[in-house]
C-alpha cells in the first residue's frame, strides 16, 4: 500500500514525463541486482543448501555457511559498484543523461538491497516472515518523505527533486540494513561473517546460482530491457515517456503479484526443500499442486478484473496534479496488456522454486535464456505499431511461453503432481471469472470518456470491484471450490490465532 502512495505521488509530480522515466531507469539497476543477486538467484541457491546444512551440521555450521556467502556478496557487490560507477562516469563525459547521472547515485544502494535480500532469506528458512515483508515499506518510506519534503518544503522539481528521491533512497537502504540485522540477532541466527570458505555448502551454492541467475530472473531481465528499448523508442513531444508509462502499469499488475502471488511462493519454497530434502517427493507434489491452485485462484479473475477496469482505476488512483487523461489512457492500455500474463507470472514462481527445490536448476536457465531471446525479438517488433503497449504485450507472450514450457518439463520431472486437479480448479477459475466479466460488461453502465479526474472515476470502480468480488466469490461457492474454502479456513485460522 504504501508502494501505491509512492506511484500516486510519482503521478501527481511528474506525470509521465522524461524526468521520471530517467529515475525508472536508474532504479531498474539495483532492482535487477536484486533479484540476480539478492531474493532471487543467491537466496533460492541458499535455502535449500541451507536447510541441509541445519539438519545435517547444525545451526552454528549454518551460521558461518550464511556468514560466508554474506561476505562473498558485499566484495563481490562493492567491487561492481566500483567498476561501473568509473564505467558511468566515462559515459557522461562523453554523452551526459539524466538516467545515468540517477544511476551513479544509486548503484550503492545495490549492495544493500541485495543483503537486505539474502537476509531475508535466511530468515525465511528460520520461519520468520514477518520483519522481510517489512522491510521494503522503508524503501517506500524514504521516497514518500524525500519527494514531499523536497518537493513542498524545499521547492524542488524536476531533476532537482528526482535526485532528492534518490538520496531517500540511499538512506531507505541503510535503515532496511539495520532491521534485517536485528532481525537476525532476535532469531539467534545472526550470520558468523567470514566463515569457511572451503565448505561443501558454499560450493553447491555457487554451483547451482549461476544457472539460477537466468532461470528465476527472466522475468526481470525482460523488464529492464522493455525499459531500455522505451526508452529509446517510445518519445512523445520530445518526451521519453515510455519508462514512466510501463512503471505504473507495472506496479499495478504486479500488486496482485507481490500480494499474493510471490507472497505464497516465498512462504511455500521452505517447505518444498524441507520434504525435498526428506526425499519426500510425493509430499512436493502435494504442495505445489495446492499452491498452483491457489494461485490460479487469484491470478484469473484479478487478470480478467484489471482489463475491464483499468481506465478507472489508473484515473482513481493518478489523476491529478500533472497526471492528465491522456496519461491516464496511455497506462491503462499497458496495464490491460500487461494483464494477459498474469496467471502465467503467478505460476512462474511455483514452478521456477519447485525445480530449483529438487535440486534442478539447469532446467529453468535453459529455458529462461531462450525466452529472454524472444522477448527481445517481439520487443523490437511490436515496440514500433504498439509502443509501450508492445512492449507490455511481449512480456506477457514470453512469460507464457516460459510457464507453459516448465510445466512440460515439470510434468516429467515429478510425475506425482495432480495435474487433472490443477487443470479443474483453472477451469472452474475461469469459469467463475467469466461470469464475473459478463456482469460487468452488461449488467453495469460503462465508464464515461473522457475522464474529468479521480472523483469522477472513483464511484465506477468501486462498483465495478465490488460487483466483480462479489460475483466471482458466489460463482466460486456455487462451483464448491475448494480453493476458496481452503483460504477462508486459513483466514479464519489465522484471525483465531491473533486474538
Amino acid at each position: 500500500m504504501l508502494g501505491l502512495v509512492r506511484e500516486c505521488l510519482f503521478g501527481y509530480l511528474f506525470s509521465t514525463s522524461q524526468t521520471l522515466s530517467a529515475f525508472r531507469i536508474a532504479f531498474m539497476v539495483p532492482n535487477l541486482a536484486r533479484r540476480l543477486f539478492g531474493e532471487g538467484a543467491l537466496s533460492a541457491a541458499m535455502i535449500p543448501v541451507v536447510t541441509r546444512c541445519i539438519h545435517e551440521d547444525g545451526e552454528d555450521a549454518a551460521r558461518r555457511l550464511c556468514g560466508t556467502v554474506i561476505t562473498r556478496l558485499i566484495v563481490g557487490l562493492t567491487a561492481l559498484v566500483v567498476l561501473a560507477e568509473a564505467g558511468v562516469a566515462l559515459w557522461r563525459w562523453y554523452r551526459p543523461d539524466v538516467a545515468l547521472s540517477l544511476t551513479g547515485i544509486l548503484l550503492p544502494y545495490m549492495v544493500m538491497i541485495c543483503v537486505v535480500a539474502v537476509a531475508g532469506g535466511v530468515l525465511n528458512v528460520r520461519n520468520h516472515f514477518a520483519v522481510p515483508a517489512v522491510a521494503p515499506m522503508l524503501l517506500n518510506v524514504g521516497v514518500i518523505v524525500a519527494a514531499a519534503t523536497g518537493a513542498w518544503w524545499l521547492g524542488l522539481t524536476g531533476d532537482a527533486l528526482v535526485r532528492a528521491i534518490c538520496i531517500g533512497v540511499l538512506v531507505a537502504g541503510v535503515a532496511q540494513v539495520a532491521l534485517m540485522a536485528g532481525a537476525l540477532k532476535r532469531a539467534n541466527f545472526f550470520p558468523i561473517l567470514g566463515g569457511d570458505r572451503r565448505s561443501p555448502h558454499v560450493r553447491a551454492i555457487g554451483k547451482a546460482m549461476a544457472p539460477m541467475i537466468l532461470g528465476l530472473s527472466a522475468v526481470q531481465i525482460n523488464s529492464f530491457v522493455d525499459y531500455l528499448i522505451a526508452y529509446a523508442f517510445v518519445i512523445v513531444d520530445g518526451e521519453r515517456v515510455g519508462p514512466a508509462v510501463l512503471g505504473y502499469a507495472q506496479y499495478l499488475y504486479q500488486l496482485p503479484l507481490g500480494v499474493f502471488g510471490i507472497a505464497l511462493a516465498t512462504a511455500i519454497f521452505p517447505v518444498l526443500s524441507r520434504k525435498s530434502a526428506q526425499d519426500d517427493r510425493r509430499g512436493v507434489a502435494d504442495v505445489f499442486t495446492h499452491g498452483t491452485r491457489l494461485a490460479l485462484f487469484v491470478a484469473v479473475p484479478a487478470s480478467v478484473g484489471l482489463a475491464l477496469v483499468a481506465r478507472p482505476l489508473v484515473a482513481t488512483l493518478f489523476q491529478r496534479g500533472a497526471f492528465d487523461y491522456a496519461d491516464t489512457l496511455r497506462v491503462a492500455s499497458t496495464l490491460v496488456f500487461y494483464g494477459l500474463g498474469l496467471s502465467a507470472y503467478f505460476a512462474l514462481h511455483l514452478l521456477v522454486r519447485t525445480f530449483y527445490a529438487l535440486g534442478n536448476s539447469r532446467t529453468p536457465a535453459r529455458i529462461a535464456l531462450c525466452m529472454v531471446g524472444v522477448n527481445l525479438a517481439l520487443n523490437l517488433a511490436l515496440v514500433g505499431p504498439l509502443e509501450e503497449r508492445g512492449l507490455a504485450l511481449a512480456t506477457a507472450i514470453s512469460a507464457t511461453l516460459q510457464t507453459v514450457w516448465l510445466a512440460w518439463k515439470l510434468r516429467r520431472t515429478l510425475p506425482e503432481i495432480e495435474w487433472r486437479r490443477i487443470a479443474s480448479g483453472a477451469a472452474r477459475s475461469l469459469l467463475a471469472a467469466a461470469a464475473m466479466a459478463a456482469v460487468l460488461l452488461f449488467v453495469l453502465p460503462s465508464t464515461p470518456a473522457p475522464i474529468t479526474g479521480w472523483m469522477q472515476a472513483l464511484p465506477y470502480l468501486a462498483g465495478l470491484v465490488a460487483t466483480g468480488v462479489l460475483t466471482y466469490l458466489l460463482v466460486a461457492r456455487l462451483l464448491r471450490m475448494d480453493e476458496l474454502h481452503g483460504l477462508l479456513r486459513n483466514g479464519a485460522s489465522s484471525n483465531n490465532s491473533s486474538v
